[in-house]
């Protein structure tokens, strides 16, 4: 945040230099522009007395020829106006948003194919293997997770890529964990109960979603798809959070149009 604000004060800095030479380049114009309708003027008489022309064609004829002399610098002009503008567009732009962002605090959470299980002692590493791996190697193959049991003090691993059974297999490891009894009936029987718990997480979710953004309830089958995203992770950022601060920050954005 510190330094979205820092490089928008230097950009505010540049700009208001720019705005300065531009308002010196108009003074320059306008009094060039004086300079012009008095030399007009003095021309459009002489002209008038020479040719013989009405005081309006003479007026016309010598507007042309000033307007092709000084076509070149009235087109740079305006071209710097246009940019000016935008740029003060884009300064707007900035400041809305950097408004926005202090207003808007959601936790930020990393995750990629991994995630950490604490136990609460290092023997707790032997009854996960089980005899000749009987316990690891049951809860792998009903999880779909590889388990790392190694030197690493109180606590394991559990490596997937698919967000779902990691969350899935270490909801099971840490209830097992806690219960204490760990073995193939008891594994099963946690990940069956952590299965069918799922469809209720995603629902929940859906609604402290809807309810942290002050949305109206929606139908069912929506608010299980927005709390889908709770188990979606992007480049190691969760989706389910990274919706809501998007959206925080619109409604902020909103508010200062």
């Amino acid at each position: 945040m510190e330094v979205i604000q820092n490089r928008l004060l230097a950009r505010e800095e540049k700009m208001d230099e720019k705005l300065e030479k531009l308002e010196q380049e108009k003074v320059k114009l306008t009094e060039k522009q004086k300079e012009v309708d008095e030399i007009v003027q003095q021309q459009v008489t002489k002209l008038s007395e020479l040719a013989h022309l009405s005081k309006d064609d003479a007026k016309k004829q010598l507007m042309d020829q000033v307007e092709q002399e000084y076509q070149s610098d009235f087109t740079a002009f305006i071209e710097k106006l246009k940019n000016v503008k935008k740029e003060e567009a884009d300064k707007e732009a900035a400041m809305i948003v950097s408004k926005s962002l202090p207003r808007v605090a959601v936790d930020s959470v990393s995750e990629f194919t991994t995630k950490t299980v604490d136990l609460p002692n290092e023997d707790f590493k032997g009854k996960l293997i089980g005899r000749e791996g009987r316990n690891i190697s049951y809860f792998e193959k009903m999880t779909g997770v590889e388990l790392i049991v190694d030197d690493t003090p109180l606590l394991v691993r559990l490596s997937s890529f698919d967000s779902e059974k990691r969350y899935i297999a270490a909801t099971v490891l840490e209830r097992l964990v806690k219960d204490g009894r760990i073995n193939p009936f008891y594994i099963e029987k946690n990940y069956n109960q952590v299965v069918s718990e799922i469809d209720n997480l995603y629902s929940d979710k859906g609604k402290e979603a809807l309810n942290m953004l002050n949305l109206p309830m929606m139908k069912p089958e929506i608010v299980k798809m927005i709390g889908q995203f709770f188990l979606r992770f992007s480049y190691g950022q969760n989706l389910w959070q990274h919706s809501i601060e998007v959206a925080k920050i619109s409604e902020s954005i909103a508010s200062e149009l």
